[in-house]
């Protein structure tokens, strides 16, 4: 936090341009609007660096030599190539000296600005500043204003284009590259190997000064297509270059991609930089009134779900339902720009509380990707639908059963993420009851999501096992959450969402008809009889605690300091079955305490509270999936220390690097964990079918006079206001009656009308 500025409860400010740390800033500061996504670097950096510079955009992913672990979604052309040279020096805020720099996120208006006075080496003067967006309300678009003004009179020589050559994460995309000019800007188009997507990126920019500017089209040169502007700016005087860019492919474009990119660019050229400003500025403010968070009393708590909302509302997939969020937003292409369980648990309930039309496109995802999940469980001998435990465009399995190499042996190590965590298809049906139950679409069911359950449900009938001397249905050899405890048998988590999953697969039959989902009768018996017999390990009747699988509580039970000792050694650190975890009680993220968080409702008070503080310090929270889950089960059994003390950590893994793999886009779930934290921890707010429901009295942190927080129940929007004292929910509809059930009872909520309860006071 001290790298930064909070002002107005808006705008992140950097104090200090800190060049080593531009893999980090690039992250925080980037910018997307679902359809593509841009680092937040200045122009005028290299796009070679690594882990700097990028563009990429939602659904386009490529493997150059075929191989899964360079699968991933590809850094794009670079469309912000802005460069200067003045007086012969280049632009380089590294070189030379630099005073009043500053580089901002304007969360309100979703835009990004960098700028401060340069004094070039040979002792030239300017300012400069630049203003980037990502339009909302043209997906295809980007656009900069860059403005120099000569505090000397001195030589500029600019150039802007677009550059093919970019650094990528695990390998080189472009198989062939072509470049040209236009009239008024250039053309890059380029072919990726597999499946060979081609990418088409044109700019269009005009510059604006008082002084004689001499403009060239500079040769193509390798892989970039510059134009080059010669003028002298006396002091005082100034350049100002706006430049807009269209990014088009062969997945989701029809016909020629120069052409669709020319009339994207009409379209934005003939508002003016700014009027598609106000219109995407308007767009920010519309989503920030269906979704913004409001926290009274703590600056930091308010930067947190601030930054948290403008990140995934960035990335949010608002105009096609062949794409979902990827684990690290549109932000970045770590872990491969793939889609994991990340969104469907941890990012959907925002989502389909504020924006169900972003959270329905992202469901659909996985009705389209179905196929890939019934490919994957057929491979392995199964029946039904065994979805990805890292998607991408065709919901093929992407994951490698050799992730990881041993850094000492060079061996290739045995992972079971891909065909053993198999919580992933009952996570994916978590999620689409829990949109329906907040929005009370029941089309999605009829779109393919009541064909996703039935597939879910036959997969995880066909991968039980009957232990016949306990008369009861075993999952065995699985991966649960917790990846650092290997081949286990009956995890508490997956065998309960098994059961969740088939029994809503059970529900969706009586809404639908078995002829809509293709089962018959016999085949929802064998249903029944697998829910009702599955083995769901539950709290000890003695010390309440759940066991995280069969013989967790045998394992050795040593301190965790001591586990972390074992496992930071190379030749632990990829170990997999034979790794220090395996052998202990220790987690390496939160697997029991998941459990309690998503089924809140069925367990009681003295169970979570066991769990917690059985499990709490023996989880090291080396996954950013992690802290969310401790801050939820801490405020539902009042622990508002810790819930507070693991909301800090996830709302700002971001603000403060403090991630894996931190440098290389968003946490998208940890984000999604922050809103989860505030409205069903602290708010203890959840949408049913039944009305809006409180889990028990809402309850703030120390220090916190108020929240606010808008959301919609089956399209109707409210907005629920909790402070120390009281809770209200508030009617933004016009017609219509609500239910909400409050602890003490069930009111209803009129148009136009509030209900309100007072909060009663504390132990």
């Amino acid at each position: 936090m001290s790298w930064y500025q909070f002002l107005d409860g808006w705008v992140l400010r950097e104090k200090q341009y800190v060049p080593e740390e531009e893999s980090s800033r690039a992250t925080v500061f980037a910018l997307a609007n679902g359809v593509f996504g841009c680092r937040g670097a200045p122009e005028y950096l290299s796009p070679k660096l690594e882990g700097v510079k990028g563009t990429y955009i939602n659904g386009i992913y490529d493997t150059p030599k075929g191989l899964l672990t360079e699968r991933e979604m590809p850094n794009v052309q670079d469309w912000t190539l802005i460069q200067a040279v003045v007086d012969g020096d280049p632009l380089d805020f590294t070189t030379g000296s630099l005073a009043d720099y500053r580089r901002e996120l304007n969360m309100r208006e979703g835009t990004m600005m960098w700028g401060g006075r340069w004094t070039s080496p040979s002792g030239a003067m300017v300012s400069v500043e630049s203003e980037r967006l990502l339009s909302m309300t043209h997906p295809t678009v980007g656009g900069i204003r860059w403005r120099l003004t000569a505090e000397t009179d001195l030589d500029l020589e600019l150039l802007s284009g677009v550059d093919g050559d970019v650094n990528n994460r695990w390998a080189e995309h472009f198989r062939d590259v072509r470049c040209r000019h236009l009239s008024d800007g250039v053309y890059v188009e380029t072919d990726t190997f597999d499946p060979g997507f081609r990418i088409g990126v044109a700019t269009r920019e005009y510059v604006t000064t008082g002084s004689s500017v001499e403009m060239s089209q500079l040769p193509p040169e390798g892989r970039r297509v510059l134009r080059q502007y010669r003028l002298h700016l006396r002091v005082g005087e100034s350049i100002t270059l706006t430049k807009w860019a269209a990014l088009r492919e062969n997945r989701f474009t029809q016909g020629d991609h120069l052409e669709a990119c020319s009339r994207d660019l009409d379209e934005v050229t003939a508002l003016g930089f700014g009027e598609v400003r106000r219109l995407h500025a308007e767009r920010w403010a519309e989503l920030w009134s269906q979704a913004g968070v409001q926290i009274e009393g703590d600056a930091a708590a308010q930067l947190g779900i601030r930054f948290s909302q403008f990140h995934l509302l960035s990335a949010a997939p608002y105009h096609n339902d062949r794409i979902s969020m990827p684990a690290r937003g549109l932000q970045g292409q770590d872990y491969y720009g793939s889609i994991f369980w990340d969104f469907e648990i941890f990012v959907l309930p925002m989502l389909a509380y504020t924006q169900p039309q972003a959270a329905r496109n992202a469901l659909m995802y996985r009705v389209h990707t179905l196929e890939g999940a019934l490919r994957k469980a057929a491979a392995l001998g199964y029946r039904g639908a065994y979805y990805a435990w890292q998607s991408q465009e065709t919901g093929d399995e992407q994951c490698d059963l050799y992730v990881f190499t041993n850094p000492v042996t060079g061996e290739k190590v045995r992972s079971y993420f891909a065909d053993e965590q198999i919580h992933i298809s009952a996570d994916v049906v978590y999620a689409m009851w829990q949109y329906y139950e907040a929005t009370g679409d029941v089309s999605i069911w009829y779109d393919g999501g009541a064909r996703v359950a039935a597939e879910v449900a036959r997969f995880f009938v066909s991968r039980a096992v009957w232990n016949e001397e306990k008369k009861r249905y075993e999952l065995r050899t699985v991966l649960g959450p917790d990846e650092y405890h290997e081949r286990i048998d009956n995890n508490a988590f997956t065998n309960m969402m098994a059961r969740h999953a088939v029994r809503r697969a059970l529900l969706i039959a009586e809404l639908v008809g078995t002829a809509a989902l293709g089962v018959d009768g016999e085949e929802l018996d064998e249903w029944r009889n697998f829910a009702d017999k599955l083995y769901v390990p539950q709290p000890d009747s003695q010390t309440m605690l759940i066991p995280q699988f069969d013989g967790f509580f045998d394992l050795p039970d040593v301190p965790l300091q001591v586990t972390l000792r074992e496992f930071e050694k190379p030749e632990n650190r990829f170990a997999g079955v034979n790794g220090p975890f395996q052998k202990s009680q220790n987690s390496k993220q939160a697997d029991v305490v998941m459990l309690l968080y998503l089924f809140r409702d069925q367990y009681d008070t003295e169970a979570k509270k066991a769990n917690w503080e059985y499990y709490e310090p023996r989880t090291a929270h080396l996954s950013s999936l992690s802290p969310m889950a401790y801050s939820l089960v801490a405020a539902d059994v009042g622990r508002m220390d810790w819930a507070y003390k693991y909301y800090i950590h996830t709302s700002h893994i971001d603000l403060d690097a403090a991630g894996p793999h931190w440098n290389l886009g968003i946490h998208a779930a940890s984000l999604g964990g922050a809103w989860l934290a505030i409205a069903h921890g602290f708010c203890k707010l959840r949408l049913t079918l039944e009305g809006v429901v409180f889990d028990g009295w809402p309850a703030l942190p120390p220090g916190w006079s108020k929240i606010e927080m808008p959301f919609r129940w089956h399209g109707l929007a409210m907005a629920l206001v909790v402070n120390q004292k009281t809770v209200r929910v508030v009617s933004r509809f016009d017609s219509a009656t609500v239910p909400v059930h409050f602890p003490d009872g069930v009111a209803i909520l009129e148009a136009g009308e509030t209900v309100e309860r007072r909060v009663p006071a504390g132990p």
